[in-house]
């Protein structure tokens, strides 16, 4: 990681963002779907940068000349909210429609958007969501957390944004490098720990994550959205937006402490009120979230992120069934269960 904490915020010589740190890959593959297919949908965990990717991509065509609507449905709660943000779109014309924060109403966009652009051919629609729209002629650009390098990049522009200098010694480094990782290099929960940066060392700060409360404490000031406030905001958001077996699901999963198999996942967590034949759409549903990740590329071994652990757990003691879940881990990982 040497050298990262010196490099500036020079955006790419195509024009991007200068604040667009390590998506020079699912940049350049967003632009390729968007000259490919009418309907493009970023999907992602919360906080991952769905919008920020969003809006580079708008800002890119924007430049051309070519007209652009940008439409925040994060505040839409009904089907005629969707459609009364759709009619500011013309089709007369080659248009870029971006709609931001779809996950609320996803198949009320999903049907706003399929009259729409088979109404007005001239649009193409460009939509971030914590899901897919599911439906026909979709391209979904799946985004995940950063490369390491790329996050600790980001925690030092973050900071020295707000007036704090990382030094760039080794510790220091080797610390940054460790606060991403606890964040799950996620970069709205890198910019919340910047944040903390103006009154605690790098050092003050991990110590204080390794306390799962302050991690999903994290806050930022009053024009970051609300969703996005803190951890504990972005994870309930994507919490409301689970079925109930998948809410339960993950709270028993947060048991795990990270990776583990479907197997494993059937084997402790199935009861009365999650039946075994119940696990493996709800493990699906969590994954289609970016609450889940793939290991490896493997379908059947599966981790949860360090802060997506954190929430659960927060909800397996409320549901008073931690020391059971606990113990039904410890009973599998001998081979007992």
């Amino acid at each position: 990681m040497a050298g990262i904490f010196d490099c500036e915020a020079d955006g790419p010589p195509d024009g991007g963002s200068r604040d667009l740190i390590g998506r020079s890959w699912e940049s350049a593959e967003l632009s390729r779907l968007l000259k490919r297919s009418r309907l493009v949908t970023v999907v992602g965990l919360g906080g991952a940068g769905k919008s920020a990717l969003a809006a580079d991509a708008a800002h890119r065509i924007a430049r051309t000349c070519a007209p652009v609507v940008a439409v925040d449905m994060s505040g839409a709660h009904g089907v005629g909210q969707v459609f009364q943000a759709l009619s500011r779109t013309s089709g007369d014309h080659e248009t870029l429609l971006v709609l931001d924060n779809c996950e609320r109403l996803l198949a009320a966009s999903a049907r706003a958007l399929g009259q729409l652009l088979g109404e007005a051919t001239g649009v193409t629609a460009l939509v971030t969501s914590r899901r897919r729209l599911g439906t026909a002629g979709e391209a979904v650009l799946p985004l995940g957390p950063l490369r390491l390098d790329d996050a600790v990049r980001l925690l030092a522009l973050r900071a020295r944004q707000l007036g704090v200098r990382l030094s760039g010694g080794e510790e220091e480094r080797v610390t940054a490098g460790r606060i991403c990782l606890r964040l799950d290099c996620l970069p709205l929960a890198i910019g919340l720990a910047a944040g903390q940066l103006t009154g605690h060392t790098p050092r003050e700060l991990l110590v204080r994550l390794s306390d799962a409360e302050a991690s999903l404490a994290l806050s930022g000031g009053p024009e970051v959205p609300e969703r996005h406030r803190t951890l504990r905001h972005c994870h309930g958001r994507s919490h409301e937006l689970c079925l109930a077996q998948e809410r339960l699901l993950w709270a028993r999963l947060s048991a795990f402490g990270g990776t583990f198999t479907r197997l494993a996942a059937e084997k402790v967590c199935a009861d009365e009120q999650l039946p075994v034949e119940a696990i493996g759409h709800a493990l699906d549903g969590l994954t289609a979230q970016g609450l889940l990740s793939r290991v490896n590329h493997r379908a059947e071994l599966l981790r949860m992120p360090r802060t997506v652990q954190d929430y659960g757990a927060e909800w397996l003691a409320r549901l008073g069934e931690e020391t059971r879940l606990l113990e039904r881990v410890l009973l599998w990982s001998r081979g007992l269960l």
